[in-house]
């Protein structure tokens, strides 16, 4: 996955079967009202009502996986333990074809279908894969959170559906969408000011996890880097287990070779 998206060009990404574009209520167009700037104390209390916590949890479901020459299919198992470990493991008819592990620092993973390994710092992947992409950003995209800038430029704007927040410091903007009948995330976007670089996250398929917390079971994820498509990800989850204890094994065999 990693790999693939250095020095990329740009390709049609086929429609996924589960792609939550058919799925989303559409929003009727209305009068937009001015964007207005905001404090941090109102911008956090639109996203709080909204934000899923999670100490441990385990996930399954299914990927559809697009990068600039294949298309690829697997069941996910996701586990997650907050501000420390995502654990993620690949399987295709009932085989593990790749196992990654992620910590605060560093990104590892296994393929075990080319007998490869990477072993880099979120640093190194972020200039290989041209995306502003780092431990916290993929835990709260696995969770369906959004997040702001402390320190940054907080603005509005509304329709009559629609509530558009974003959030801006000096090297990254992002952008939310909130369908305000449903109060309920339905896109979100990270962009590198400085590189033109963007994750672009569409969301769908909200269902009550706990208490009043609804969770996102369909994303679309993208990256792109001057408007050309990097990586395509589609996630259908399946099962998401709360507070659960669970292990997360990993190892680099012997004899594997380093992705190039």
């Amino acid at each position: 996955m990693i790999a693939s998206c250095s020095n990329s060009k740009r390709t049609a990404a086929s429609k996924s079967k589960n792609t939550q574009t058919d799925q989303v209520a559409v929003i009727k167009d209305s009068v937009e009202v001015p964007v207005v700037k905001m404090k941090k104390l109102e911008i956090g209390g639109i996203l709080r009502p909204l934000h899923i916590d999670f100490d441990l949890v385990e996930m399954k479901g299914d990927m559809e996986l697009q990068n600039k020459s294949d298309n690829y299919s697997f069941t996910f198992n996701i586990r997650m333990r907050k501000d420390s470990i995502i654990w993620m493991q690949l399987k295709k008819f009932g085989l593990e074809g790749a196992r990654v592990l992620a910590t605060k620092d560093s990104l590892f993973a296994v393929d075990r279908l080319h007998r490869t390994f990477l072993k880099k710092s979120w640093s190194q992947i972020q200039t290989q894969m041209n995306a502003p992409i780092d431990f916290q950003v993929l835990y709260e995209i696995i969770a369906g959170n959004a997040v702001y800038f402390p320190k940054g430029i907080d603005s509005l704007r509304t329709t009559e559906n629609m509530k558009y927040l974003s959030s801006q410091n000096d090297d990254k903007r992002i952008e939310i969408g909130i369908n305000a009948v449903f109060n309920e995330m339905i896109t979100y976007v990270i962009r590198d000011l400085k590189k033109e670089n963007v994750v672009n996250i569409k969301l769908g398929d909200y269902k009550l996890l706990y208490d009043e917390k609804k969770f996102s079971y369909l994303r679309d994820i993208e990256i792109l880097s001057d408007n050309v498509k990097l990586l395509y990800v589609n996630l259908a989850f399946d099962e998401v287990n709360r507070n659960q204890s669970f292990k997360t094994p990993f190892e680099i065999p012997v004899g594997y070779k380093p992705m190039e």
